[in-house]
C-alpha cells in the first residue's frame, strides 16, 4: 500500500513538547491526536497542521508544531473574545458530549464477550473511537486556546492592565476566574463528608470505626513501626476494616456502597495501572478521618464557607472594576472551563475503564499481548478482526519505541533508526544547573518547602505535610498527596488544568506551566514559590534527603 504524502512533516516549524504523559497508550492517545489534525477544523474553525508523538513502552511525548500551535491559540482566543456566546457554547457542548460518551461507556458490554463475533467487536471500539473523537471536538478547545502559549491568559492580563496596577493584575485575574459553580472534585469531597457525618452522629457506629482505627495503629499490624501511608500500611488497614463490616448498620452500609458506586473508578488512569477503588477503600478513608478525630460536620462547612467566600469576592471585584457586557461574558467562561474540565475527564476515565474488557478480548483474538494492542491503530485492529492482517514483527518493535506522526488524512508509524532520527530532532536537551523557573500563575500564595516528585499514585509515599508537590501535571489519582502540599509546582497545564483548578478548590499556592520543573528539580530540593508571580526558586545547597 502507497504510504500517504505528507505535507508538513519537514516544513520549517520546530517542534514543541506539548504534553509528557505516563502510563498512557496509542489506544486512547490515537483518538485525540486524530482528531486534532482531522475533526477539530469543526466546530473550532482551525486544526493543528502536524502533530508527533514519541512512545517508550506506556509513556508517551506529544509535541505540535511550534508556530502552528499558537496560531491555533490566537484563532480560539479570537473567537472568544469577539463572541463570547461561542465559548458559553463550548462548555454547553462539553457537557453534552461528556454525557453522551458516559452513556455509551454504559452500554459496552463487560460480560459474555467471547459470544460476540469479530464484527461486533469491532463495532464497539469504533463506536467508542467515534463518540471519543465528537468528545474531543469540543473537550480540547479550551485546552487549545491556553495551555502552550498562553494566549487567552495574556488577552485577558492586557484588558486588566488598563485598570489593575502590575502587582495585582495575576491575583485578579485568579479572583475573576473563580468557577462559581462547584467541580466534581469539590462536590466528591463534599459528598464524601456528608457520608462521614452520619457515621459521626452515630455514637455506637463512630465509636466503633474510632476503635478500629486506635487499634491497628497501636497493633503489630503497623508493624515494625511501619510508616503510615505507605503501600502496606493502606493494604493491611485496609484487609483489617472487614472485620467490622457485620457491625456496620445496614443503612450506613448501603450509603457507602452508594458512594462507591458513583465514585470507585476515578483512579483508572488511561491504562489503568492503578485499578479502581475498592468498596473497602471507602471504608477505610472513613475509619481514618473518623479516627483521626475530625469533626466532618464542622469539615464541611468550613469548605462550604470558603466556597462562598470566593465567589463574594469574585462578584465584588467584578463591581469594583465595572467588569459588564462582553467582558463579563468572557470571565464567566473561563470559570465554567475548569468545571467542564473536570466533568468531562471523570466521563472520559471512565469510558476508558469500560472498554478495557473489549480491548482484552481483542488480544485473544489476534492473538498478541496486550501491550501490543494498546499500541496499534484504529485501523490496524479493524484489519486484524475482519482480515485477519496482523503484522507481528512491527509491533513487536513498537513495544521498545515508535514515534507517531499525523496530519490530516494521514496516520505513519515510524521505528528502528528512522525513529531514532526523528527523536533526536524532536527532543530537545534541558540545562540542569536552572535555579529559578516561570510559569503561569494557578492559585495565588507563597510558600517554602521540599520538593517531592508525585507522577502517580505510588509516589504518594514520599509525601509529607508541608511538601511541595512537583509533577509534570495532576490528575485526579493523586489529590490526596495535593492535600498536604504547601504549594504545587507542574510542568504543563494552562489556568484551566487539573493542578490549577484543585490548588484554587484547597487554597494552596499553585504554579503551572514551567516546562522543565521535573527535569531541574529533585526530591529533596529546597524551593520557594510565589505564586503570586508565577516563580519558583531553587533554595542553593540546601537539600534535605527524602
Amino acid at each position: 500500500m502507497a504510504k500517504p504524502r505528507l505535507k508538513f512533516f519537514n516544513d520549517s516549524d520546530p517542534w514543541m513538547l506539548a504534553e509528557d504523559i505516563p502510563d498512557m497508550d496509542i489506544f486512547f492517545a490515537q483518538i485525540w491526536q486524530s482528531c486534532f489534525t482531522n475533526e477539530f477544523a469543526y466546530p473550532n474553525g482551525r486544526a493543528y497542521k502536524k502533530l508527533l508523538s514519541i512512545q517508550r513502552g506506556y509513556h508517551l511525548w506529544f509535541y505540535f508544531g511550534q508556530w502552528d500551535s499558537n496560531e491555533v491559540g490566537k484563532h480560539i482566543t479570537n473567537r472568544i473574545i469577539k463572541n463570547p456566546k461561542f465559548a458559553t457554547q463550548v462548555n454547553k457542548q462539553i457537557i453534552i458530549w461528556a454525557n453522551r460518551l458516559r452513556k455509551f461507556a454504559d452500554r459496552v458490554p463487560q460480560e459474555h464477550l467471547p459470544r460476540l463475533s469479530n464484527r461486533e467487536l469491532w463495532n464497539w471500539y469504533q463506536k467508542h473511537d467515534e463518540e471519543h473523537t465528537k468528545y474531543y471536538q469540543w473537550c480540547w478547545i479550551p485546552v487549545g486556546a491556553d495551555m502552550f502559549h498562553n494566549n487567552l491568559t495574556k488577552r485577558l492580563q492586557q484588558f486588566l492592565r488598563l485598570n489593575v496596577i502590575e502587582d495585582r493584575v495575576n491575583e485578579y485575574l485568579v479572583i475573576l476566574t473563580q468557577p462559581r459553580t462547584k467541580s466534581l472534585i469539590q462536590i466528591e469531597q463534599e459528598d464524601f463528608l456528608k457520608l462521614t457525618a452520619i457515621v459521626y452522629k452515630d455514637a455506637k457506629q463512630r465509636q466503633l470505626f474510632r476503635q478500629l482505627y486506635k487499634t491497628f495503629q497501636e497493633s503489630k499490624a503497623a508493624p515494625y513501626g511501619l510508616k503510615t501511608h505507605t503501600p502496606e500500611y493502606e493494604r493491611l488497614l485496609e484487609e483489617r476494616v472487614n472485620t467490622i463490616r457485620d457491625s456496620i448498620k445496614p443503612g450506613i452500609l448501603k450509603k457507602i456502597h452508594e458512594h462507591y458506586r458513583k465514585y470507585y473508578y476515578i483512579q483508572f488512569m488511561w491504562i489503568g495501572k492503578e485499578g479502581v477503588h475498592s468498596f473497602d477503600h471507602y471504608l477505610k478513608e472513613l475509619v481514618k478521618l473518623i479516627g483521626r478525630g475530625v469533626n466532618p460536620g464542622q469539615e464541611l462547612m468550613r469548605v462550604q464557607q470558603e466556597f462562598k467566600t470566593q465567589i463574594s469576592k469574585r462578584s465584588k471585584l467584578m463591581l469594583r472594576l465595572k467588569i459588564r457586557g462582553a467582558w463579563r461574558q468572557v470571565f464567566d467562561a473561563w470559570g465554567d472551563f475548569m468545571i467542564t474540565k473536570i466533568y468531562r475527564r471523570y466521563a472520559q476515565i471512565y469510558a476508558i475503564y469500560r472498554m478495557q474488557p473489549v480491548l482484552r478480548e481483542i488480544t485473544k483474538r489476534l492473538k498478541i499481548t496486550l501491550k501490543e494492542a494498546r499500541l496499534m491503530l484504529k485501523g490496524e485492529i479493524k484489519d486484524g478482526l475482519l482480515k485477519n492482517k496482523v503484522n507481528h514483527q512491527a509491533l513487536r518493535q513498537r513495544t521498545k519505541q515508535a514515534v507517531y506522526y499525523y496530519e490530516k488524512g494521514a496516520e505513519v508509524i515510524f521505528t528502528g533508526t528512522k525513529a531514532k532520527t526523528l527523536i533526536k530532532k524532536a527532543e530537545k536537551q534541558i540545562h540542569h544547573e536552572v535555579h529559578e523557573l516561570h510559569g503561569q500563575v494557578g492559585s495565588i500564595g507563597k510558600a517554602i518547602g521540599y520538593v517531592k516528585l508525585i507522577f502517580r499514585p505510588k509516589d504518594m509515599v514520599k509525601m509529607n505535610k508541608g511538601d511541595i508537590l512537583v509533577s509534570i501535571a495532576t490528575d485526579p489519582d493523586i489529590v490526596p498527596a495535593m492535600k498536604k502540599a504547601a504549594a504545587i509546582v507542574t510542568e504543563q497545564g494552562g489556568v484551566t488544568s487539573h493542578a490549577a483548578i484543585v490548588s484554587r478548590e484547597m487554597n494552596i499556592p499553585c504554579v503551572i506551566g514551567t516546562k522543565i520543573a521535573t527535569r531541574v528539580l529533585k526530591d529533596g530540593d529546597k524551593v520557594e514559590v510565589d505564586a503570586n508571580k508565577g516563580i519558583v526558586k531553587k533554595t542553593i545547597n540546601n537539600y534535605r534527603m527524602p
